[in-house]
């Protein structure tokens, strides 16, 4: 006998799988657009579509409904992942690229492993090893401090 997936069961599964969101740097403005990124192989350009920037025109004549947003075009090389982690201190979204803050005690930047296939904390001061960053984030106090593109100094190693 085949089983039928209800609703609410649908809606569960869908409710924990990750969020797939990336940031990059506004070419305009400079600012970060955070949302689905959009890539055009043609040109090369790269583009963040940020949420909520979508109007439905259902009413062309002869279109069962068409879809029209626009994007804010990035600078590729600031493009980074949500890493699907919030800190638990302020829920802020953890994305490649971070530096985070351990237990005041260690600091580190966000990267994507290809090797690994996972998201991890590459420390700045070698004090620490390579960590998940799963398991970095579970039980420890941590704190996105800046990011490598906004806050380079914070990558130098202090004395």
């Amino acid at each position: 006998m085949k089983r039928k997936l209800s609703y609410n069961r649908i809606n569960r599964i869908l409710d924990n799988l990750a969020e797939i969101l990336f940031r990059g740097k506004r070419l305009d403005n400079n600012e970060w657009a955070e949302g689905c990124l959009l890539i055009d192989y043609v040109s090369g350009q790269y583009f963040i579509h940020t949420n909520g920037n979508s109007v439905n025109e259902s009413n062309k004549i002869g279109e069962e409904g068409c879809l029209k947003f626009f994007a804010f075009e990035v600078d590729p090389e600031t493009v980074c992942q949500y890493a699907g982690i919030r800190t638990y201190k302020n829920g802020r979204k953890i994305f490649v690229g971070d530096i985070i803050k351990v237990n005041d005690f260690w600091t580190g930047v966000v990267v994507w492993e290809f090797n690994d296939t996972s998201f991890e904390v590459e420390p700045i001061d070698n004090m620490e090893a390579v960590e998940c960053l799963g398991v970095v984030v579970n039980g420890n106090k941590v704190e996105v401090i800046g990011n490598i593109f906004d806050n380079p100094e914070l990558l130098e190693v202090g004395e």
